[in-house]
């Protein structure tokens, strides 16, 4: 199970179509398919104390509501330009990602160039990967680091806005809780599709290069519209995938306990 935005990031790795998660519309489905046993335990715990009947407190003004509202817009969004940033010019020397002539190096030393052999493409494919793996996987963790950190930032705000909003607060870490293995299993599969269908992109577009293939062949490879362009384009859709994921769980709680701390 999983959400809709890393249904879409698991569908642009797929190898063949996919069929339609109807499951997502049932929310306790979901919710079960991402707890195993000391998940669930933990969470029958955690709402055993929830139940227990807050101390009543003033409901919080408006411009709190708007002000943690705000503060989590502007923080997910500015994750969201620095990310968009790195995709704008990923072969910027930051990143370390080979240009046509190393690339063209690795298939000649790897043996692909000229003779092609199946064994020789996965070796050039796994040494080819390694750099793009590192840019996919720094990206994919800050998200999580800055969500997580902005999620714990937010927390006293949250809960100051009334004793509704503390509860769901509270409920919303002690899902979070019992469900974060399964939710990270499930974005640690991520990188290895990239590789997977990085691979599968590699073998293609070196069966489709003519006898004697040399620079120029390669470099094309970096057009958008090309291999090694649609590739990064398939990265930067997980990565935005992945941050949909994270700010919409964040954003929900923030509405969520915004509406609960509004006076009736």
């Amino acid at each position: 199970m999983t959400s809709r935005p890393l249904a879409t990031a698991v569908s642009a790795l797929a190898e063949g179509p996919r069929a339609p998660l109807a499951e997502l519309s049932d929310p306790a489905a979901v919710l079960a398919g991402l707890m195993d046993l000391h998940g669930s335990v933990s969470l029958a715990r955690e709402l055993s104390v929830l139940d227990r009947p807050a101390a009543p407190a003033a409901a919080a003004a408006d411009g709190a509501r708007a002000e943690v509202r705000a503060l989590a817009a502007e923080r997910l969004g500015e994750l969201a330009e620095a990310l968009d940033h790195v995709f704008a010019a990923p072969f910027h020397r930051r990143n370390k990602l080979p240009d046509a002539a190393a690339v063209l190096a690795t298939l000649e030393q790897t043996g692909v160039l000229p003779a092609r052999p199946a064994r020789a493409l996965a070796s050039a494919a796994g040494q080819l990967w390694e750099p793009f793996g590192e840019l996919a996987t720094r990206v994919l963790n800050r998200i999580r680091t800055e969500t997580r950190a902005l999620r714990e930032e937010l927390a006293p705000s949250l809960r100051a806005l009334g004793p509704d909003a503390a509860r769901l607060e509270r409920l919303d870490a002690a899902i979070s809780a019992a469900t974060q293995k399964r939710r990270e299993r499930a974005l640690a599969e991520l990188v290895p599709g990239l590789a997977r269908a990085f691979a599968r992109g590699l073998r293609s577009a070196v069966g489709a290069l003519p006898e004697g293939a040399g620079l120029e062949h390669v470099a094309g490879w970096f057009a958008p519209e090309q291999w090694l362009g649609r590739e990064l384009q398939r990265m930067e859709l997980v990565v935005q995938a992945a941050l949909a994921h994270e700010a919409g769980r964040l954003l929900a709680l923030v509405d969520g306990a915004a509406a609960a701390g509004a006076p009736a």
